[in-house]
Protein backbone atom coordinates (compact mmCIF):
# COMPACT_ATOMS: atom_id res chain seq x y z
CA UNK A 1 0.00 0.00 0.00
CA UNK A 2 1.12 3.36 -0.88
CA UNK A 3 0.27 5.15 2.46
CA UNK A 4 -0.74 9.03 1.68
CA UNK A 5 -1.89 11.66 3.66
CA UNK A 6 -5.09 10.21 4.86
CA UNK A 7 -6.72 6.58 4.84
CA UNK A 8 -9.93 6.37 4.22
CA UNK A 9 -12.44 4.63 6.11
CA UNK A 10 -15.93 4.49 4.90
CA UNK A 11 -16.88 7.66 4.90
CA UNK A 12 -14.16 8.96 7.55
CA UNK A 13 -10.36 10.15 6.36
CA UNK A 14 -7.91 9.44 9.37
CA UNK A 15 -4.67 11.69 8.99
CA UNK A 16 -1.57 9.23 8.48
CA UNK A 17 1.82 10.81 10.02
CA UNK A 18 2.77 12.84 6.80
CA UNK A 19 -0.56 15.00 7.44
CA UNK A 20 0.59 16.68 10.61
CA UNK A 21 1.77 20.03 11.22
CA UNK A 22 4.76 21.97 12.86
CA UNK A 23 3.27 23.56 15.15
CA UNK A 24 2.02 20.81 17.83
CA UNK A 25 1.38 17.23 17.29
CA UNK A 26 -1.92 17.30 17.48
CA UNK A 27 -3.16 19.60 14.92
CA UNK A 28 -2.32 19.01 10.85
CA UNK A 29 -0.71 21.37 8.55
CA UNK A 30 -2.77 23.60 6.88
CA UNK A 31 -2.33 21.80 3.41
CA UNK A 32 -3.33 18.27 4.88
CA UNK A 33 -7.26 19.75 5.05
CA UNK A 34 -6.22 21.88 1.29
CA UNK A 35 -5.69 18.74 -0.34
CA UNK A 36 -8.50 16.51 1.18
CA UNK A 37 -11.38 18.68 0.49
CA UNK A 38 -9.58 19.45 -2.90
CA UNK A 39 -9.29 15.78 -4.00
CA UNK A 40 -13.37 15.25 -2.86
CA UNK A 41 -14.76 18.08 -4.36
CA UNK A 42 -12.71 17.21 -7.59
CA UNK A 43 -14.31 13.26 -7.46
CA UNK A 44 -17.80 14.92 -6.92
CA UNK A 45 -17.51 16.64 -10.34
CA UNK A 46 -18.21 13.23 -11.62
CA UNK A 47 -15.84 13.50 -14.11
CA UNK A 48 -17.60 17.38 -15.75
CA UNK A 49 -15.42 18.94 -18.44
CA UNK A 50 -15.11 21.78 -16.13
CA UNK A 51 -11.38 22.91 -14.59
CA UNK A 52 -10.47 24.28 -10.92
CA UNK A 53 -10.03 28.34 -11.75
CA UNK A 54 -10.61 29.16 -8.10
CA UNK A 55 -10.02 27.39 -4.56
CA UNK A 56 -10.48 28.85 -1.50
CA UNK A 57 -10.57 27.04 2.19
CA UNK A 58 -10.83 28.95 5.29
CA UNK A 59 -9.30 27.01 8.32
CA UNK A 60 -11.53 27.84 10.61
CA UNK A 61 -10.16 26.28 13.92
CA UNK A 62 -6.68 24.10 14.02
CA UNK A 63 -8.00 20.94 12.62
CA UNK A 64 -7.23 17.82 14.78
CA UNK A 65 -5.10 14.90 13.96
CA UNK A 66 -8.07 12.31 14.35
CA UNK A 67 -11.03 10.83 12.23
CA UNK A 68 -12.40 13.90 9.88
CA UNK A 69 -15.57 13.86 7.64
CA UNK A 70 -15.66 15.44 4.35
CA UNK A 71 -18.77 16.74 2.56
CA UNK A 72 -19.22 18.25 -0.39
CA UNK A 73 -22.59 20.18 -1.96
CA UNK A 74 -23.12 21.66 -5.22
CA UNK A 75 -23.82 25.47 -4.59
CA UNK A 76 -24.13 26.27 -8.42
CA UNK A 77 -24.47 23.57 -11.46
CA UNK A 78 -23.94 25.46 -14.67
CA UNK A 79 -23.10 24.37 -18.22
CA UNK A 80 -19.97 26.76 -18.00
CA UNK A 81 -20.00 27.67 -14.38
CA UNK A 82 -20.13 25.46 -11.19
CA UNK A 83 -19.42 25.87 -7.69
CA UNK A 84 -18.74 23.22 -4.68
CA UNK A 85 -18.75 23.55 -1.33
CA UNK A 86 -16.78 21.23 0.78
CA UNK A 87 -16.92 20.96 4.56
CA UNK A 88 -14.49 19.22 6.67
CA UNK A 89 -15.49 18.16 10.22
CA UNK A 90 -13.99 16.48 13.64
CA UNK A 91 -16.60 14.65 15.90
CA UNK A 92 -19.55 16.69 14.53
CA UNK A 93 -17.25 20.40 14.38
CA UNK A 94 -16.69 22.05 11.73
CA UNK A 95 -12.86 22.89 11.02
CA UNK A 96 -12.63 23.74 7.34
CA UNK A 97 -14.64 25.14 4.75
CA UNK A 98 -13.63 24.98 1.08
CA UNK A 99 -15.20 26.54 -2.17
CA UNK A 100 -14.43 25.60 -5.43
CA UNK A 101 -15.15 27.76 -8.74
CA UNK A 102 -15.29 25.42 -11.74
CA UNK A 103 -14.98 27.15 -14.91
CA UNK A 104 -15.49 25.59 -19.14
CA UNK A 105 -12.57 25.33 -21.15
CA UNK A 106 -13.27 27.69 -24.41
CA UNK A 107 -10.77 27.72 -27.03
CA UNK A 108 -9.66 31.57 -27.73
CA UNK A 109 -6.71 33.38 -29.70
CA UNK A 110 -5.01 35.59 -27.23
CA UNK A 111 -2.83 39.11 -27.89
CA UNK A 112 0.99 38.48 -27.39
CA UNK A 113 0.36 41.12 -24.75
CA UNK A 114 -2.49 39.89 -23.29
CA UNK A 115 -0.91 36.31 -22.29
CA UNK A 116 0.64 35.45 -18.65
CA UNK A 117 3.87 35.49 -20.36
CA UNK A 118 6.63 32.50 -20.32
CA UNK A 119 8.81 33.92 -17.51
CA UNK A 120 9.33 31.53 -15.07
CA UNK A 121 11.69 30.40 -11.62
CA UNK A 122 15.21 29.44 -12.60
CA UNK A 123 15.20 25.78 -13.36
CA UNK A 124 15.53 22.87 -11.02
CA UNK A 125 18.03 21.21 -12.80
CA UNK A 126 20.34 19.49 -10.73
CA UNK A 127 19.28 21.59 -7.31
CA UNK A 128 19.62 19.18 -4.00
CA UNK A 129 16.09 18.12 -2.42
CA UNK A 130 15.43 18.17 1.09
CA UNK A 131 12.43 18.84 3.30
CA UNK A 132 10.71 22.10 4.19
CA UNK A 133 12.36 21.87 7.50
CA UNK A 134 15.60 21.04 6.16
CA UNK A 135 15.67 23.77 3.88
CA UNK A 136 14.70 26.78 6.28
CA UNK A 137 16.20 25.73 9.57
CA UNK A 138 19.83 24.75 7.26
CA UNK A 139 21.91 27.04 8.99
CA UNK A 140 20.66 26.20 12.81
CA UNK A 141 23.24 24.24 15.19
CA UNK A 142 20.00 22.88 17.05
CA UNK A 143 16.39 22.48 14.32
CA UNK A 144 14.03 23.92 16.20
CA UNK A 145 11.27 22.09 14.62
CA UNK A 146 11.71 18.57 15.37
CA UNK A 147 7.82 17.29 14.72
CA UNK A 148 7.37 14.88 11.52
CA UNK A 149 4.29 16.44 9.37
CA UNK A 150 3.99 17.31 5.82
CA UNK A 151 6.25 20.00 6.28
CA UNK A 152 9.35 17.37 6.31
CA UNK A 153 7.19 14.75 3.84
CA UNK A 154 7.52 17.29 0.94
CA UNK A 155 10.33 17.67 -1.21
CA UNK A 156 11.63 20.95 -2.11
CA UNK A 157 14.82 21.74 -4.29
CA UNK A 158 15.68 25.76 -3.22
CA UNK A 159 16.26 28.36 -5.37
CA UNK A 160 17.18 31.44 -3.25
CA UNK A 161 15.25 33.02 0.04
CA UNK A 162 13.44 30.56 2.65
CA UNK A 163 15.11 32.01 5.66
CA UNK A 164 12.34 33.86 7.53
CA UNK A 165 12.82 37.21 6.15
CA UNK A 166 9.17 37.06 4.26
CA UNK A 167 10.80 35.92 0.70
CA UNK A 168 11.51 32.18 -0.79
CA UNK A 169 11.75 31.11 -4.18
CA UNK A 170 11.52 27.17 -4.63
CA UNK A 171 10.37 24.05 -6.50
CA UNK A 172 7.87 21.42 -4.43
CA UNK A 173 7.08 17.95 -5.15
CA UNK A 174 4.21 15.87 -3.19
CA UNK A 175 5.84 12.89 -3.11
CA UNK A 176 3.00 10.75 -1.72
CA UNK A 177 -0.81 10.79 -2.30
CA UNK A 178 -3.65 13.03 -0.53
CA UNK A 179 -5.77 10.09 0.33
CA UNK A 180 -3.60 5.70 0.59
CA UNK A 181 -3.44 4.57 -2.92
CA UNK A 182 -5.71 7.12 -4.83
CA UNK A 183 -3.37 8.76 -7.33
CA UNK A 184 -4.23 12.78 -6.86
CA UNK A 185 -4.34 15.40 -10.23
CA UNK A 186 -1.76 18.14 -10.52
CA UNK A 187 -4.63 20.36 -9.51
CA UNK A 188 -5.34 18.43 -6.11
CA UNK A 189 -1.52 18.42 -5.18
CA UNK A 190 -1.65 22.48 -5.83
CA UNK A 191 -4.10 23.10 -3.62
CA UNK A 192 -1.91 20.90 -0.96
CA UNK A 193 1.19 22.73 -1.96
CA UNK A 194 -0.16 26.42 -2.20
CA UNK A 195 -0.63 26.41 1.59
CA UNK A 196 3.59 26.16 1.93
CA UNK A 197 3.87 29.82 0.09
CA UNK A 198 3.36 30.77 3.96
CA UNK A 199 6.25 28.24 4.72
CA UNK A 200 8.59 29.56 1.64
CA UNK A 201 8.05 33.01 2.14
CA UNK A 202 7.49 32.72 6.43
CA UNK A 203 8.06 36.04 7.86
CA UNK A 204 10.04 36.03 11.72
CA UNK A 205 9.48 39.21 13.20
CA UNK A 206 11.47 37.74 16.06
CA UNK A 207 13.33 34.65 16.54
CA UNK A 208 10.45 33.06 18.39
CA UNK A 209 7.28 34.30 16.55
CA UNK A 210 6.73 32.95 13.17
CA UNK A 211 3.13 33.00 10.86
CA UNK A 212 0.62 31.10 10.57
CA UNK A 213 -2.13 31.03 7.91
CA UNK A 214 -5.86 31.23 8.41
CA UNK A 215 -7.03 30.54 4.94
CA UNK A 216 -5.74 29.54 1.07
CA UNK A 217 -6.83 31.52 -1.71
CA UNK A 218 -5.48 29.59 -4.51
CA UNK A 219 -6.23 30.95 -8.47
CA UNK A 220 -5.00 28.74 -11.23
CA UNK A 221 -5.58 30.12 -14.75
CA UNK A 222 -4.17 26.42 -16.33
CA UNK A 223 -3.85 23.31 -15.00
CA UNK A 224 0.16 22.91 -14.00
CA UNK A 225 1.77 20.21 -15.56
CA UNK A 226 4.15 17.47 -14.33
CA UNK A 227 5.19 16.55 -10.54
CA UNK A 228 7.20 19.69 -9.12
CA UNK A 229 4.78 23.13 -8.61
CA UNK A 230 7.51 26.71 -8.48
CA UNK A 231 6.75 28.55 -5.60
CA UNK A 232 7.64 32.58 -5.63
CA UNK A 233 6.29 33.89 -2.21
CA UNK A 234 6.30 36.94 -0.49
CA UNK A 235 5.02 38.00 3.38
CA UNK A 236 4.42 41.64 4.96
CA UNK A 237 2.86 42.42 8.32
CA UNK A 238 1.45 45.30 9.83
CA UNK A 239 2.48 46.14 13.57
CA UNK A 240 -0.84 44.77 14.71
CA UNK A 241 0.55 41.07 13.92
CA UNK A 242 -1.65 41.01 10.41
CA UNK A 243 -0.25 40.02 7.16
CA UNK A 244 0.07 38.62 3.67
CA UNK A 245 1.44 35.95 1.64
CA UNK A 246 1.30 36.37 -1.93
CA UNK A 247 2.86 33.56 -3.81
CA UNK A 248 2.97 33.06 -8.12
CA UNK A 249 2.93 29.79 -8.82
CA UNK A 250 4.76 28.06 -11.60
CA UNK A 251 5.66 24.62 -13.25
CA UNK A 252 8.54 23.85 -16.05
CA UNK A 253 6.41 25.68 -18.82
CA UNK A 254 5.75 28.85 -16.84
CA UNK A 255 3.55 30.88 -14.21
CA UNK A 256 0.02 28.65 -13.75
CA UNK A 257 -1.33 30.69 -11.00
CA UNK A 258 -1.12 32.39 -7.48
CA UNK A 259 -1.86 32.24 -3.65
CA UNK A 260 -3.16 34.83 -1.19
CA UNK A 261 -2.64 33.97 2.28
CA UNK A 262 -3.86 36.02 5.40
CA UNK A 263 -1.19 35.45 8.34
CA UNK A 264 -1.40 36.25 12.26
CA UNK A 265 2.05 36.40 14.13
CA UNK A 266 2.19 32.94 16.18
CA UNK A 267 4.92 31.92 19.00
CA UNK A 268 7.02 29.14 17.16
CA UNK A 269 6.39 25.65 18.88
CA UNK A 270 9.43 24.46 20.71
CA UNK A 271 8.62 21.44 22.52
CA UNK A 272 10.16 18.09 21.43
Amino acid sequence: MTLGLFRRDGDLYHPNQAALGPWSPDFLHGGSPSGLLAAVMEDAMDGADLRLARFTLDLLRPVPSQPLQATVETVRAGRRLRVLQGTLMADGVVTARATGLYLERTPVTVPADARFGDHNLPARDNRPVASLIAVAERDQEKPRLTLPGLHSTVEVALIDGVEGRGRGRAWMRLPVPVIDDMPCSTVVQAATLSDFGNGVGQLKVASDIGSINADISLYLHRDPRGDWLGLDAVSRMEDNGNGLVETTLFDEHGPVGRVLQATLAMPVYSGG
